[in-house]
């Protein structure tokens, strides 16, 4: 066994899912306690993420370009020590303004020194001929590092008794105990990953002009412009399941507890599906398996859409949406090696495809806040269906053309 690489990927693992447990894991697992707690509505929380989002645009692309220069352990483990002190201050309980700010500051630490690096580091981890398990291992291991911190949550809200539970300011305490014990793994998972071992040495690129070839490169690929909708649409999926647990709390009645241990079993579930794939996909195109992927998702959102309503589906509805979701994310940047794009211009690659792939940070959330709360009720949700399963559907195209286009080895530039 190579202790070393095992070392690696655990450390990536942890570190990737742990940076965006505050801006996101937890407000996902969380989110009904959440809003009570801090007296936020759906509208305002979504204008954070609007924030974030517009502000982790421009890191993605400053990111892709770093990520090609520097040793990526001191990257990310900067962005990790960043975050965790951002999360200090969420616990000072902020105000809307404070906010605000911090999740612009967050876009800039969870992406522009960590994103590109971390998946780079993850594609050199697994070489040539082990990308699925590289990235089935890292999307699955994050599902179980938000498991846990799920897990301890719960833990601590279910301390409250029922008559407790009404009062915000206890809700509120409890849940700035998890923000503080998660910001200080965060710190400590900085020390580790500075002291790690080194995961390549960086490019030699020492100019402007070199980054300006390495950005024009990655776009004369054809098959990048179809990966970025493969992204996109698969990443709207993901955020749109954000809303699952208030869904399962607004539409189908669970408390607080119980929509935290829904969410908390989804994350669960993401390890479940990520390790299948790995099974079985690991001798396979990873090209196939985003069709299914795609597959799995639309059909799962086209019942919701046309059967959400009813309470004994609606759990399995929930889960078969997800298991397309987080099949595709344990595929999208493994084709990146079948696609033979050149391991050299992997950080910027990532940082363009992310530009656009994870622009809903930028949308979504006011979309998801002006349905929740101006139509709200089952329409409200029934409309964000809908937007699910079209995404499911373009993004189930754009895996056919980029199949069809890795197959015929006609749309490759030579590297």
């Amino acid at each position: 066994m190579n202790y070393k690489k095992v070392f690696q990927i655990s450390l990536l693992i942890l570190a990737s899912e742990i940076i965006y447990a505050l801006p996101f894991m937890l407000i996902r697992i969380f989110r009904p306690t959440f809003l009570t707690a801090f007296n936020i509505d759906n509208k305002s929380i979504g204008i954070c993420f609007t924030l974030y989002g517009i502000s982790a645009m421009i890191s993605y692309f400053l990111g892709g370009l770093i990520a090609d220069r520097f040793q990526l352990k001191y990257l990310m483990s900067i962005a990790l020590f960043l975050t965790g002190l951002g999360g200090f201050v969420w616990i000072l309980y902020p105000t809307l303004s404070t906010l605000y700010l911090l999740y612009i500051y967050w876009g800039i630490t969870t992406i522009m020194l960590f994103w590109s690096p971390l998946i780079k580091a993850t594609r050199l981890w697994g070489g040539k001929q082990q990308q699925i398990l590289a990235f089935g291992l890292l999307e699955g291991g994050r599902g179980i590092v938000a498991a846990v911190v799920g897990t301890i949550g719960v833990v601590i809200i279910s301390s409250i008794s029922i008559d407790q539970y009404s009062s915000p300011l206890l809700l509120q305490n409890a849940m700035n105990k998890v923000y503080l014990i998660t910001s200080v793994l965060i710190v400590l998972v900085a020390g580790l990953m500075l002291f790690s071992p080194s995961f390549g040495d960086p490019s030699k690129i020492t100019t402007t002009n070199k980054n300006r070839t390495n950005i024009l490169k990655a776009l004369q690929y054809p098959v990048i412009w179809i990966l970025m909708v493969i992204v996109l649409t698969s990443y709207i999926g993901f955020r749109v399941a954000d809303i699952f647990t208030q869904y399962a709390n607004e539409i189908h009645g669970y408390n607080a507890k119980e929509s935290a241990q829904l969410g908390t079993f989804f994350s669960y579930l993401r390890p479940i599906v990520c390790l299948l794939v790995i099974f079985f996909a690991k001798n396979s195109n990873p090209s196939k398996w985003l069709i299914i992927g795609f597959s799995v998702m639309s059909l799962g959102g086209f019942l919701l859409v046309f059967n959400g309503t009813m309470f004994n589906s609606s759990f399995l509805l929930l889960t078969s949406s997800l298991v397309g979701v987080y099949t595709l994310r344990a595929l999208y940047f493994t084709v990146l090696e079948e696609a033979k794009i050149s391991l050299t211009i992997t950080g910027t690659v990532v940082g363009v495809l992310s530009v656009v792939g994870f622009s809903p940070d930028i949308f979504l959330g006011p979309i998801e806040g002006y349905y929740l709360d101006e139509v709200g009720g089952i329409h409200g949700y029934q409309y964000l269906f809908i937007f699910f399963l079209v995404s499911s559907i373009i993004g189930l195209i754009a895996s056919v053309l980029f199949y069809k286009s890795v197959k015929s080895k006609q749309q490759f530039l030579s590297t």
